[in-house]
């Protein structure tokens, strides 16, 4: 029996002399980019920390007091020491330079609000000391009355 070689016929003609294991790559390359395009969004969809992250603990209930204040502070604890948010910036309550450029800010608010109100939003981790610390800041620089939010334990 003769060999025809009509396939050595039309893959020569198809492929101009180029190697075999090209055409099974150009078959197999959209399946190889799909599959790592999956894996790409698959990756990319968790989320990716460097740290373990902070858990914050805010009120479950009602928001309460909040529309009858001007200025809002949020106080967390971390493990250089606790954390107070204010005006976008972070202060540790621990570095008095840090807490007389917070008493400055809040001076600033406090100079430019109708009623002089701070309501802080703690963390139930926060020490009683560092609540009496942020009322005497807040006393020594116009603040009228300050409202403490702290959720408990359920």
């Amino acid at each position: 029996m003769t060999r025809w070689n009509w396939q050595d016929a039309i893959y020569a003609s198809r492929h101009h002399g180029a190697p075999a294991w090209l055409g099974f790559l150009s078959a197999v390359a959209p399946w190889v980019t799909a599959a790592v395009l999956f894996a790409m969004i698959l990756v990319t969809s968790t989320v990716w920390t460097a740290a373990d992250g902070a858990m914050f603990a805010l009120p479950d209930k009602g928001v309460g007091d909040i529309s009858d204040t001007d200025a809002v502070a949020m106080a967390m604890p971390s493990s250089q020491g606790t954390l107070v948010f204010f005006d976008d910036t972070r202060y540790m309550l621990d570095d008095d330079a840090q807490v007389a450029s917070f008493a400055r800010q809040l001076k600033e608010r406090v100079a430019q609000a109708e009623s002089p109100v701070l309501l802080v939003l703690a963390d139930k981790r926060v020490s009683g000391g560092d609540f009496m610390r942020i009322a005497a800041v807040a006393k020594a620089n116009g603040v009228a009355k300050v409202l403490f939010a702290e959720r408990g334990s359920k």
